[in-house]
């Protein structure tokens, strides 16, 4: 798939490691025709009242899922395939499953798929289930470890000596876990996109104490995120977030962007631009993402910040793997 972002290979092997093959009883993986890409185009406006802490731009939903090629279980093996939202195998995804007998000690072994994009693992013996599934991609002028979703959304504990079948996609949004939706929907882990936080001081009028950069009491901040091209699997909607400041809170969340380089721009509605500022600790985690310039006037270049680094990084199945991002805005002096 050429896309702006190329999808490369995730390295790192953990507890053991066994070469995968690529076809089922002698046969080749026939990936039958992908339907279209979902079209994630247009304009979307979100209103947040006073009380209001966060939106889900992309809502709880996920995109269809690819067409895989059939496998039958195999005692004591777990295998299956890995592939892009278009059904394009990926080369190189890391797939983890670890096991547990009586005493609670854990045996684990993962492998990377072949050019099919299949796996196959020989899984000791016990209740076993997954702790990685993981693949990197070119990011802007970085890489980036992203999390593959399980394609029938389940990702339960299961007996080794049955075999398991079990496909992984990689997303660039979408819902992970419906049930933890319902529980925590603010929840940006949950979420295969991106996400960022907003973070501002609003004026007191009981206070002698107002410094010029603070946002009005009762002020709307309008907040607009436009694609820089097309996103990983061509994604190019524009998102607009206005939110009501007071003092009830002081920051709001925007999570679950499909993934991509943002121009990001603040202003107060109707009025003035505001300050653009990353702050906290993802900060000046990487050189290649966050906000650049760090602090501009106006708008500035947004592209997501991973949570964790590739050089240790174990990455879960079904969880987001990228960090919230503070950005503060405020009156220019």
């Amino acid at each position: 798939m050429k896309t702006k972002f190329l999808l490369m290979s995730i390295f790192f092997v953990a507890f053991g490691c066994k070469k995968p093959i690529s076809t089922d009883a002698g046969q080749p993986a026939q990936w039958g025709q992908q339907p279209e890409l979902p079209v994630v185009n247009g304009e979307a406006r979100f209103t947040l009242e006073a009380q209001d802490y966060f939106v889900n731009v992309m809502g709880n939903t996920l995109p269809r899922m690819p067409i895989f090629p059939a496998l039958q279980p195999k005692t004591g093996l777990v295998r299956g395939y890995v592939a892009d939202l278009s059904g394009k195998p990926l080369q190189g995804a890391t797939i983890g499953v670890r096991s547990t007998a009586t005493g609670g000690y854990y045996s684990g072994v993962s492998a990377q798929t072949d050019a099919k994009g299949y796996y196959e693992l020989t899984v000791p013996w016990g209740a076993a289930d997954f702790y990685a599934a993981g693949y990197t991609i070119d990011y802007g002028q970085g890489r980036v470890t992203m999390s593959l979703y399980s394609a029938d959304g389940k990702l339960e504990s299961f007996p080794s000596k049955d075999g398991l079948v079990k496909n992984f996609v990689l997303l660039s949004y979408g819902v992970l876990n419906k049930d933890l939706a319902g529980q925590k929907p603010n929840d940006p882990t949950n979420y295969a996109g991106g996400s960022f936080y907003i973070t501002y001081n609003v004026a007191d009028p009981s206070s002698v104490y107002n410094p010029s950069t603070y946002i009005p009491d009762n002020a709307e901040i309008q907040v607009t995120l436009v694609p820089d091209g097309a996103g990983l699997y061509g994604e190019k909607k524009t998102f607009i977030i206005t939110k009501k400041a007071s003092q009830l809170n002081y920051n709001f969340l925007v999570m679950n962007v499909p993934v991509g380089s943002y121009t990001l721009k603040a202003n107060l509605k109707n009025g003035p631009q505001l300050r653009l500022e990353a702050v906290g600790r993802y900060a000046s985690v990487s050189p290649y993402f966050g906000l650049k310039p760090i602090s501009a006037v106006g708008s500035a270049q947004l592209l997501f910040t991973p949570d964790s680094q590739l050089s240790n990084s174990l990455t879960l199945p079904n969880r987001g793997n990228w960090g919230s991002l503070q950005i503060k805005v405020e009156l220019p002096q």
